[in-house]
């Protein structure tokens, strides 16, 4: 039998099996610096174009595994990752491949490999338990995300399909499928009736994108005026808060918005940011911030000169993290503007994600474009 020619990273296994999700000391700094560290060792004699951006950064490699050095890598631009799959180890050894678009456009290909994807799968866990998003009652899904039966590889399916490892599933109903002509659609009716029949039998929990809800609490609140779900009830969002319409929303304002109509408390309203370039989930305390675990980094870069910035400047987001063994996505560079926070007041150390949004000249058609698309076939408004 042959040998799997999978990456072996003890130090990066190490980093994602540390017991305090949101460590901000100087031992969890040195436990990244050292995973990152060794994730860049294997990748960068596989990958060509890397040594190509460390003649552009003025970086001299190797990275060393001292606190701090991780912040000279080399970003890989997001959009780059849409034009090549960049895969450090055998195709035989992709375990799982994700994409970031439901229904066209370029597409970025994640690739795992069996240890990444165990990886993976683990910071979800540990991010979303951490931040009290799971509770042990069962509890009926309403999943407004493409089923995975029809868009297995679909990114943002994937994920939604991770949180549900937050509670006990009672009953599971996708509600992005595909209709008789092949192409994804939603029904807000049938939405609005699923949530409507089960509201008194148990917790509900709403999982995926927000204007799917909206417009799906729109109903609802036509269907059955004054309606109020189970007070256990969670909303875990992701692909950034949106009226039906696509307008934009403060968290808070979504949150308020779902109290008013479907009764579901607005502390029990949350969301996760994340990028299928990256694959490690972000998630939003009480106060809406996205907070940075121990198993990732986020720095904001000048748009013209790349420089790195300091807290509560705007710029260009980096993620980085050393977890995929199958791709050199150690540290990404995406085109959305962020700002960083620090030592938020909810009680978490360390940097977490003040506010982001989209920035270049074109919007990049990830799953939530996409998924808007199919609410402006419907016409946008309740009856």
């Amino acid at each position: 039998m042959p040998q799997s020619q999978l990456p072996y990273l003890p130090r990066v296994d190490a980093l994602v099996a540390h017991p305090a999700v949101f460590d901000d000391s100087p031992e969890a700094e040195r436990l990244f610096a050292e995973a990152m560290a060794e994730c860049d060792a294997f990748h960068r004699p596989r990958q060509p174009y890397l040594d190509h951006l460390a003649q552009r950064f003025r970086f001299h490699p190797p990275l060393s595994p001292e606190p701090g050095d991780w912040r000279r890598l080399p970003p890989l631009f997001a959009g780059v990752m849409k034009l090549h799959r960049f895969l450090s180890i055998p195709e035989e050894e992709v375990a799982l491949t994700l994409t970031s678009s439901g229904t066209g456009g370029q597409k970025t290909q994640l690739c795992l490999d069996r240890d990444s994807l165990a990886r993976v799968e683990g910071m979800g866990r540990v991010v979303f338990r951490a931040l009290g998003f799971c509770d042990p009652e069962p509890a009926h899904y309403l999943m407004f995300g493409y089923d995975p039966s029809e868009a297995s590889d679909v990114g943002t399916s994937w994920s939604a399909a991770q949180k549900m490892a937050c509670a006990p599933a009672k009953s599971v109903r996708w509600l992005i499928r595909r209709d008789p002509s092949g192409a994804f659609d939603f029904d807000p009716e049938e939405a609005a009736r699923y949530l409507l029949e089960r509201k008194d039998d148990a917790p509900l929990r709403l999982v995926g994108f927000p204007a799917f809800m909206h417009r799906a609490f729109l109903e609802a609140a036509r269907l059955s005026p004054g309606v109020k779900v189970h007070p256990r009830s969670f909303l875990l969002a992701g692909g950034g808060w949106k009226s039906h319409g696509g307008t934009p929303m403060t968290a808070a304002a979504f949150a308020a918005f779902a109290e008013e109509t479907v009764g579901l408390p607005a502390e029990r309203v949350r969301d996760t940011f994340g990028m299928a370039e990256h694959g490690v989930p972000y998630g939003a305390c009480r106060f809406g911030h996205h907070h940075v675990p121990v198993f990732g980094r986020m720095l904001v870069r000048d748009p013209l000169t790349l420089e790195i910035l300091p807290h509560g400047q705007e710029g260009l987001l980096e993620l980085l993290t050393p977890y995929n063994g199958a791709q050199p996505n150690q540290a990404v560079l995406s085109s959305d503007l962020a700002v960083l926070g620090r030592d938020c007041p909810c009680g978490l150390p360390g940097d977490y994600l003040a506010s982001v949004r989209r920035g270049g000249v074109h919007q990049h058609k990830g799953c939530a474009v996409a998924a808007q698309e199919i609410l402006n076939r419907r016409g946008g408004t309740a009856r």
